[in-house]
């Protein structure tokens, strides 16, 4: 939605203007508009030359329900321009649309990828770097009450994130960064200080950033429950480990840190963090040793391996995670062998997902050389799966959901052994190029048959025959 008035000043947005007695006619007649649509009255006011003037207002809920249906359902950036764009009409908008409800999350978005018809947004983006920061600090500077905010592009800055630190940071309970690469350690240190009711922090490609809010990330929030820290390879967690030591009991559930410099003594960080459910790393499996130990309530776990001593240490550790349902692994540079693969299956798991990293990476490449799982390897995944099942006589058989992303030299034979599994719930095989049409239909209709026997109640039963295992229904 876009306002047929004209952009207010940068340093006009910095506070709300006093109520003034001068309306344009543009607004008389929006308000005029309004009014016939049973939003508002007509008041009536004297003058000072002693007449009667007549002014039309819409009542300050009509105002703020504009405002909510301006961001509802848009990216955080386009919420931020929204909401500017919605403050420069007069100055009764103004005083009500900068107090942000507190389940929209603003974004201090550069907007580099988007691709939008809005007249406001593409007036926007094309705004230098500069004029990008300053009206970023002086939103910054008026918008009040939300409790979600979003970073990201080269136009966020030390300055802009101390400002919302300032203005916001007591009420924020959600913050992303994301490829802000001007931001450094004092702001970070100052935003996650100011903010006591943080319960989710997200820091992605920061390049001028060391490590030390880590420190005060972990002991000025006690009720983060999320920290996701990745693609920061000069990371430093020398402070962090050192005062772990004098760390309490941690709320913290979910952990994901990835190309961020882990070695082998980050257990000791885990190791304060006993009430985790859900972790993603990377780098010696030894980590996931200490989260086995320590970490009794641990259910998924999502592990990037890029040797294979590392994954032959994950596997023995990950057996003894008695609460482990969702299992990922990410395959680096080698190809997982069928021993591997039936240890893998016999993982007590009811997601499993074996994705390739160059999938992840670039999902469009497709030579055979670049899978990691081959046809033996699924047929041997599929026989720990079974074996399994039967050794515990069916009694942990539920809802099986598998992927195999990026294992572009798998082919019929695969498919043919996926088809044995007892039941198959769901399947990703996005990058499995020798698949062909065909089998690609069984597939379908294995997984339809999958949840059209869970939905009617009735559940499959394994033997085992000396061939292969199979399926008795």
């Amino acid at each position: 939605m876009d306002f047929a008035v004209p952009e207010p000043e940068v340093s006009a947005l910095s506070e709300p203007e006093g109520e003034g007695n001068n309306k344009s006619s543009s607004n008389v007649d929006l308000a005029d508009a309004f009014a016939r649509l049973n939003f508002g009255t007509t008041t009536t006011r004297a003058s000072s030359s002693g007449h009667e003037e007549l002014e039309r207002h819409l009542p300050d809920a009509a105002v703020r329900s504009i405002a909510n249906y301006l961001v509802q359902g848009e990216p955080p950036g386009h919420a931020l321009i929204h909401l500017l764009a919605f403050c420069g009409v007069c100055r009764q908008w103004r005083g009500v649309g900068r107090e942000v409800n507190p389940g929209v999350c603003i974004g201090f978005d550069v907007l580099e990828n988007t691709f939008c018809a809005q007249s406001s947004i593409q007036r926007f983006r094309r705004r230098t770097v500069a004029q990008k920061e300053d009206v970023f600090c002086a939103a910054a500077k008026l918008l009040i009450g939300y409790t979600e905010v979003c970073f990201s592009g080269e136009a966020v800055s030390d300055r802009l994130v101390e400002a919302v630190a300032q203005r916001v940071g007591a009420k924020l309970v959600k913050v992303k960064l994301h490829n802000t690469k001007q931001v450094t350690d004092a702001a970070l240190c100052a935003l996650v200080r100011s903010a006591p009711l943080l319960e989710c922090f997200v820091a992605e490609d920061l390049d001028r950033v060391a490590g030390k809010f880590l420190v005060p990330l972990m002991e000025d929030c006690p009720s983060l429950t999320t920290a996701h820290v990745a693609n920061i390879p000069s990371l430093n967690w020398a402070l962090c480990k050192q005062s772990s030591a004098q760390w309490g009991r941690k709320c913290l559930t979910k952990l994901v840190v990835r190309t961020v410099g882990l070695d082998e003594s980050f257990g000791g960080i885990i190791a304060k963090l006993g009430s985790l459910t859900d972790i993603e790393l990377d780098g010696p499996a030894v980590n996931i040793k200490a989260g086995a130990l320590h970490c009794p309530s641990l259910g998924r776990v999502s592990y990037l391996v890029g040797r294979k001593s590392d994954l032959d240490e994950a596997l023995a550790a990950l057996m003894s995670i008695k609460e482990l349902k969702q299992l990922e692994l990410i395959v680096r540079n080698f190809v997982l062998t069928a021993d591997e693969l039936r240890v893998i299956g016999m993982l007590p798991v009811a997601d499993l997902r074996l994705d390739s990293y160059v999938y992840k990476q670039q999902p469009t490449l497709s030579r055979s050389s670049y899978s990691h799982v081959d046809n033996e390897g699924v047929k041997a995944l599929v026989d720990g799966i079974c074996t399994r099942w039967c050794s515990h006589n069916n009694a942990d058989m539920c809802p099986m959901k598998l992927s195999l992303c990026g294992a572009t030299a798998l082919t019929h034979d695969a498919v043919s052994a996926l088809l044995r599994l007892p039941v198959l719930t769901e399947l990703d095989i996005g990058g499995c190029c020798r698949i062909t049409a065909m089998d690609k239909m069984r597939l379908v209709a294995k997984v339809k048959a999958g949840r059209e026997m869970l939905e009617s109640g009735r559940r499959p039963q394994v033997r085992m025959n000396s061939r292969f295992p199979g399926l008795l229904l």
